[in-house]
């Protein structure tokens, strides 16, 4: 073979093998443990594929013009897409995270270059070797594999992950992204039933006829079984789109059968709609819960709400101030924050997408990238109308595709999987009408002379481009893995291997590692989520007394260097400002703490949690007065926020406001005896025992044989000095579970000798 033919192989083997990518869950055994492990995974195995790919790819066109890429509309609009995206990001509001984004999304201009990369090799090379059709059939075999997955997950035989519930989820851990995934795939498998009407064997078109069909069982099974709302809706939508097209275009004797199919399958969709909405109240659609799920839509559910009420006026809001350049990829938490209304208080608290791909492309990239990114559809569906290549059949599943897919989109983001799929969608579209244009690159091959000194200097970039981009986030995702663990395997005294709790100095020496540059030359991707987990980490060992003094003092000082480094280089984040302000209070440093929390109530002067965090801090530091103003300004921004309720009625009882922290309570509960966490340790911190124990014996009421509600209320009844109601609760945990009574007895005595002090 010519060393061309090992170039074209291996740009090949890794566009097929990119395909696969979805399998890839980094938990260990055959990948890395990684943090995030279902995104950065598929996202750095995609990233390293591209780079390989694009390397073999580029040798490959200086040597073989054909597979230069050549002009066509989707060229231009994606090289002005990625263009100006690369002006947004520079003039980004916060460019270091626009460009590498983080470990939860792994986006970022740096992925829209992968994007690209992927987009002019897939439609080189694929196109060149006219492998399209293998490439889609490869792709068709894995989602049918993960249909059928998703399906046996939905049954309860193979699960990896719970992240989503009792939706299917397979390897992608979120239902909303297998979604789509199948939802492109079962349009795609249509379009290769559409082909096979070109099939000269007849015994091999009824095979293929019999995957496919196959394949788009296990494809619209795995959909419904990820009940993602949005995708089923898609796939309806996609299919009216086909039939119609299918409708006003086939035409001729020979198609009457199309035809009735076309005109059956809008049918279907309708009378399915009109019966769902009809049914939406009876027990049959209640107890299944993909149908549930879809006659739950309504304009009321709350994800209907967060979206049309809040999320995207925020989007519009966010871009009216910022049209031109945008606020950069990766950067809608400064629009939301800015922008949040107190009424999302039983919505996600810290969205990071606008949960619209057109108008989270209008706030990264303002009105140019919004609208380069609607030419895209519309290039690709001009390219479909003009394919002189395909059938009116294949068009039509094209145009289904291109609906759903845009459809789905309006209620979500992109994940990796799907901008893969949505640029290859391009790429191919791109060879289909480019192929009588010329080469965007002058068509004389590079002599062999050329090419050998090209080659090293091409392989050395490659190298060090790719170890830049990945090496330093893999390095530190897998530190970071180690860093949060606080068990480790040890042994006990009979030798066996068991988990044991792992040395605080362990820990921090870990998260000293994920903090630094990891692997040469370093990069910021994952810091914050490292510094987050750090803060947490540290947080939770505040007010631990058995830790070493001067350990926990070296874990506090590098968790608060680490935060303030990152505050430096992200100014302007409130989630950020709160996470200091947080960990800064567990530590009782007030003061600084505060700072923080003003300087986030000015990044988001409506945030309900600030405010709370605020007002608690305040009384924490001795100014309870001054910290009951934020706690009820946080409550009665929302009346309806229970959380703010009980926050407020707590600081009334720290501000000796006993009545109308009452008053409010009986307001809304009926009653002064609420069974809430915050509540609860206001009683402790202000020794309000009578209010603990009508608690404690509310607790014990609802589950009167569950010893831990006994030993609980004889803890409150110890600490009040109430000493027969302690006896009486031993006695109690003694007959419920006689293996106790014992020790039960043994306590007593300790109590009636003053081994054991009431009252502390």
């Amino acid at each position: 073979m010519k060393y061309t033919d090992y170039l074209r192989w291996g740009a090949l083997s890794a566009l097929f093998l990119a395909l696969f990518v979805p399998f890839i869950v980094a938990t260990g055994n055959f990948w890395p443990n990684l943090f995030f492990p279902y995104i950065t995974g598929k996202n750095f195995a995609f990233r390293i594929l591209v780079e390989f790919a694009l390397l073999c790819y580029v040798l490959l066109a200086l040597r073989e013009p054909k597979y230069r890429p050549r002009a066509s509309h989707i060229m231009w609009a994606v090289i002005a897409f990625a263009a100006w995206m690369a002006v947004a990001t520079v003039f980004s509001v916060d460019p270091i995270k626009s460009f590498w984004s983080n470990f939860e999304r792994m986006e970022g201009y740096v992925s829209l270059l992968h994007l690209f990369a992927w987009f002019v090799v897939a439609g080189a090379v694929l196109s060149a070797a006219r492998l399209w059709d293998t490439f889609i059939n490869t792709s068709i075999f894995a989602s049918a594999v993960q249909g059928g997955w998703a399906v046996s997950q939905f049954l309860g035989w193979l699960s990896i992950s719970s992240q989503s519930g009792a939706r299917s989820d397979t390897t992608f851990g979120n239902a909303t992204y297998i979604a789509v995934y199948l939802l492109i795939n079962l349009f795609l498998t249509l379009y290769m039933l559409a082909r096979l009407s070109r099939a000269e064997s007849r015994g091999n078109k009824a095979t293929l006829q019999v995957l496919y069909g196959a394949a788009l069982v296990l494809q619209a099974a795995g959909l419904l079984f990820t009940e993602t709302r949005g995708a089923i809706l898609g796939l309806g939508i996609g299919l009216v789109a086909a039939a119609l097209y299918l409708m006003f275009f086939e035409r001729g004797k020979e198609s009457r059968v199309l035809r009735h199919i076309a005109i059956g399958a809008v049918a279907f969709v309708v009378v399915f709609a009109g019966l769902m909405y009809a049914v939406r109240d009876t027990a049959f659609v209640k107890e299944v819960p993909a149908l549930r799920r879809l006659a739950s839509i309504s304009l009321t559910e709350t994800t209907v709400v967060s979206r049309l009420q809040y999320i995207w006026p925020m989007a519009f809001k966010g871009a009216l101030e910022r049209p031109v350049m945008g606020w950069g990829q990766e950067n809608f938490s400064f629009v939301f924050n800015k922008n949040y209304q107190p009424g999302m208080y039983n919505q996600e608290q810290w969205f990071d997408r606008a949960h619209n791909q057109f108008l989270d492309w209008l706030i990264a990239g303002g009105i140019p990238a919004f609208l380069l990114y609607i030419a895209l559809y519309v290039l690709a569906a001009l390219a479909v109308l003009r394919a002189g290549a395909l059938s009116h059949a294949e068009r039509a599943a094209f145009f289904g595709l291109l609906a759903g897919y845009a459809f789905n989109n309006m209620f979500v983001f992109d994940n990796l999987i799907s901008a893969v799929y949505f640029f290859a969608l391009l790429a191919y579209l791109h060879s289909l009408s480019s192929r009588q244009t010329p080469s965007l690159a002058l068509s004389k091959p590079l002599g062999d002379q050329a090419l050998a000194v090209a080659a090293p200097v091409l392989l050395v970039a490659m190298l060090l481009g790719g170890w830049a981009l990945n090496a330093p986030g893999l390095a530190r995702a897998s530190a970071l893995v180690n860093a949060i663990q606080t068990q480790e395997a040890g042994r006990n005294s009979s030798g066996v291997v068991v988990a044991v709790s792992k040395d605080p100095k362990k820990n921090l020496a870990e998260f000293k590692v994920a903090l630094g540059a990891v692997a040469w030359p370093g990069n910021p991707l994952g810091l914050q989520e490292t510094t987050e987990q750090f803060l947490q980490y540290a947080s939770g060992l505040g007010g631990s007394s058995t830790i070493d003094p001067q350990t926990k003092l070296d874990i506090f000082n590098e968790a608060r260097g680490a935060i303030d480094s990152l505050l430096l280089s992200r100014p302007g984040d409130a989630r950020l400002e709160l996470f200091a302000a947080t960990f800064l209070s567990q530590f009782g440093q007030t003061a600084p703490a505060i700072e923080h929390l003003q300087k986030a109530l000015e990044y988001s002067p409506k945030k309900q949690q600030i405010q709370i965090q605020m007002g608690m801090t305040l009384i924490q530091a001795g100014n309870a007065q001054d910290g009951v103003k934020y706690l009820k300004d946080a409550y009665e921004a929302a009346v309806g926020n229970s959380s703010a309720l009980t926050f407020y009625a707590a600081g009334l009882y720290y501000a000796g406001q006993t009545s109308a922290a009452d008053a409010l309570l009986v307001e809304r509960f009926g009653t002064t005896v609420v069974d809430d966490v915050q509540l609860m340790q206001a009683y402790t911190n202000l020794k309000l025992y009578d209010r603990l124990i009508l608690v404690w014996k509310l607790r014990v009421k609802e589950s009167p044989d569950d010893v831990q509600k006994h030993l609980g209320l004889a803890s409150v009844y110890f600490a009040a000095c109430r000493l027969p109601d302690v006896y009486t609760e031993l006695a109690a945990i003694a007959k419920i579970q006689p293996a106790a009574a014992a020790e039960m007895q043994n306590l007593r005595k300790q109590i009636e000798t003053g081994a054991i002090k009431c009252g502390r």
